[in-house]
Formats: structure tokens, C-alpha cells, sequence
């Protein structure tokens, strides 16, 4: 009986994750899904999504120029984007309790990544 209820557990979790990995996708490019991710597979409360959803904004503004100069070819910009990109999903994991921590990074190295399936951004 008790293997039984672990198996429906189980693909009741799965289940989730893969429902909530579909509507993410959905939602948009990554600041999107990450805020869905959190409010709809870890059920975070409105204010750390809040707190998520106003280190994104801080982050695109940092990465807007970084951007238009890598446009150009500045190698050294996307170096600097992706160091700017892992100290935001930091920034963001700190919110996050280590239960929440670890489902989090399992969902999102879930997520299909980038426009040609390559290895994926650091979000």
C-alpha cells in the first residue's frame, strides 16, 4: 500500500512539472518562465515574486547595453552578460528556500534552452 502511494505521488509531481514546464514555455523568453516557475510549480508568495520580478527588471537594464555592444562584436560583453545573467538567477535562488532551491534548478534544466535547442543560457 505504501509503495502504491508513493508511485502516485510521484507521478502526480511529474505531472506537474511537466504541466507547469508547458506553461512557462508559453509565457514567453526567460524572465517570464522564471517568474513562472516560481509562482506556479514552487507556489512562492506574491512578494518574493515581487522581489524576482524586480531583480529581472535590474538585470535587463544592466544588460541592455551589454547587449547592443556584443551586437557589435564586443566579445567581452557577452562575457560580462553572462556573469550578469548568473549573479540575477543567484539574486533570485537567495529568495528561495533549499527545498525550493533544488526543484528549481531541476525545472529549469528541464526547460528547453535557447532558439536551437543548444546548452542552455544561464538564467
Amino acid at each position: 500500500m505504501k509503495k502504491m502511494i508513493q508511485m502516485a505521488m510521484m507521478t502526480a509531481a511529474m505531472f506537474m512539472v511537466v504541466t507547469t514546464v508547458a506553461q512557462a514555455q508559453g509565457g514567453g523568453r526567460g524572465g517570464n518562465r522564471v517568474l513562472a516557475v516560481l509562482k506556479d510549480s514552487l507556489k512562492v508568495s506574491d512578494a518574493i515574486v515581487a522581489k524576482a520580478d524586480s531583480i529581472q527588471k535590474a538585470g535587463q537594464a544592466e544588460m541592455a547595453p551589454l547587449m547592443e555592444a556584443a551586437r557589435g562584436g564586443d566579445a567581452d560583453a557577452r562575457s560580462k552578460m553572462a556573469a550578469a545573467r548568473q549573479k540575477q538567477t543567484a539574486d533570485i535562488k537567495a529568495l528561495l528556500t533549499d527545498e525550493q532551491k533544488a526543484a528549481f534548478d531541476k525545472i529549469m534544466a528541464a526547460m528547453p534552452q535557447g532558439r536551437r535547442g543548444g546548452p542552455p543560457p544561464v538564467l
